[in-house]
């Protein structure tokens, strides 16, 4: 079996003097079991999303002593199905897709770097824009004793190498999220990225000159979908084609940037 040893460490406040308080830290140690246990199943399981990150099918978490005089607490991740991934490349794989969804989700500049985890990113499914939205909460609560106390840095430490992750009042700002009340009518945009299956997607919105993810309502209906896939077909063939209306609400940060669209309607524009 393949064994990844870490740390998750957490600076300054309470944590300098060896402690934190118990409710915060059973929150954000809730928080990383989740997110560690999504990202890994995803690893193992070419992708596969599970989303109450209970369970690693082909792995599995532990955590080991904590060491004397700080407050830093050792996991190890164990891959018990040999055939999901090579040992020689897992290690580098496992950080690559941590770094690359969980930095997306906090609004980082990051690009996988593995082989294993460039396939992820490349495939014309939104696989990311799931992720995004499957790891908010868990790395929201991972943030808890920051959101005690504004000064503390969590990290995640890989062996022999340095910081794979760190988090600060800064990171904490990008998933305290809430969703706007009023639906926002008529933006316009075209589909960049859509599945089919999952309802996730990405979607270029011309007044933000950007993209933004997006997941459809229950209750659009079956050609309002058709269109999705429309506007990605025509998008792709002709630049500036393929673009359509949607009525969505709004999922913003705390500083009120649009992280993600709930679409209620769709309409060619």
């Amino acid at each position: 079996m393949t064994s990844i040893t870490f740390a998750i460490k957490y600076h300054y406040g309470d944590a300098e003097q060896g402690r934190l308080d118990m409710y915060d830290a059973s929150v954000s140690f809730q928080g990383f079991a989740r997110a560690l246990s999504i990202t890994a199943h995803a690893l193992l399981n070419d992708g596969e999303i599970r989303k109450k990150g209970h369970q690693i099918t082909g792995g599995e978490l532990y955590i080991n002593p904590s060491r004397k005089g700080s407050f830093e607490q050792i996991v190890t991740f164990v891959i018990t199905n040999q055939d999901a991934i090579g040992a020689s490349i897992a290690a580098a794989a496992f950080y690559d897709l941590i770094k690359w969804t969980w930095s997306k989700t906090l609004e980082i500049a990051y690009e996988p770097e593995t082989p294993h985890v460039r396939k992820l990113s490349e495939r014309i499914e939104p696989f990311i824009g799931e992720m995004e939205e499957v790891l908010e909460v868990p790395l929201e609560q991972a943030h808890r004793p920051i959101k005690k106390d504004e000064n503390v840095v969590v990290t995640i430490k890989r062996q022999r190498i340095g910081e794979v992750v760190r988090w600060d009042s800064s990171t904490l700002e990008k998933v305290s999220l809430r969703v706007e009340e009023a639906t926002t009518h008529n933006i316009r945009g075209n589909v960049t990225r859509y599945n089919i299956l999952s309802g996730y997607g990405r979607f270029y919105d011309d007044e933000l000159d950007r993209t933004v993810s997006f997941k459809i309502g229950d209750d659009v209906s079956s050609a309002q979908k058709q269109l999705l896939t429309w506007s990605m077909h025509y998008a792709q063939e002709t630049q500036g084609e393929g673009k359509l209306f949607i009525d969505a609400k709004r999922v913003l940060t705390s500083k009120g940037v649009t992280k993600r669209y709930l679409i209620s309607t769709i309409k060619q524009a």
